[in-house]
């Protein structure tokens, strides 16, 4: 781990007497690349502890700008989010097997508030008798999260992404609307867009993708938003 300082002097000369300043910029702690476990992929490397459980290292790369590393580890089936931090770009953490994750690793300097997050990415941790695995919640592709778009606009088109390691996916339902969270809007789609939305100025809106497979098992993605000005 690194911490770097930019030392920034400014010699100021006036009429009255000379003034040094010495401003201290604080350089802010850099982003790191997920390595593994591997993104939309299953897991089966790591130590067997038990029927349900399993210890995997999870590694991610160097940051040149950092105090230290915080690794975000979310149970995709129980919603249940845990942080572990570490000093080093690895870390081994225990898993319950058969169950698909989602993880983040942020940098931070120990004298600011500020963080950096790498991107977010999805894995399914093997298990024994594995028959059919539940697909990886949708991401969005447009509208970016947060996005504003003119108050000229009268309609929108959503798209998304998904991924299963059983290549079965059949529909997905999109959930749409002025409420957080929102109400069904559509179901059965069998493609990864809908178009012709109609929108309204100076309104916010939110939606979610429910991913459904062969087996009937589902996923739901995050809850997306975007505004349309006035």
């Amino acid at each position: 781990m690194k911490r770097l300082f930019l030392l920034l002097v400014i010699f100021l000369i006036s009429c009255g007497p000379d003034v040094d300043i010495l401003q201290t910029v604080l350089v802010l702690p850099s982003e790191v690349e997920l390595i593994f476990p591997e993104n939309n992929s299953e897991c089966t490397a790591g130590i067997i502890l038990s029927e349900t459980e399993s210890e995997v290292i999870f590694e991610w790369s160097d940051a040149e700008v950092t105090d230290g590393y915080r690794v975000s580890l979310v149970n995709l089936t129980s919603g249940e989010e845990v942080f572990y931090d570490a000093t080093e770009s690895s870390l081994p953490i225990r898993l319950l097997r058969g169950t698909p994750y989602e993880w983040y690793v942020s940098t931070f300097l120990n004298n600011s508030d500020e963080t950096i997050q790498s991107n977010v990415e999805v894995f399914y941790n093997a298990g024994p008798g594995i028959q059919s695995f539940i697909p990886f919640p949708a991401t969005n592709v447009s509208p970016e999260n947060g996005e504003q778009f003119e108050s000229s606009s009268t309609a929108i088109t959503l798209q998304w992404t998904a991924e299963d390691l059983d290549n079965d996916i059949v529909a997905y339902d999109i959930y749409f609307g002025t409420t957080n969270p929102p109400e069904l809007f559509t179901t059965d789609l069998n493609t990864t867009s809908l178009s012709n939305i109609s929108i309204i100025s100076g309104t916010d809106y939110f939606w979610k993708v429910v991913t459904r497979d062969q087996q009937g098992n589902e996923s739901n993605s995050d809850i997306f938003t975007f505004n349309v000005s006035n």
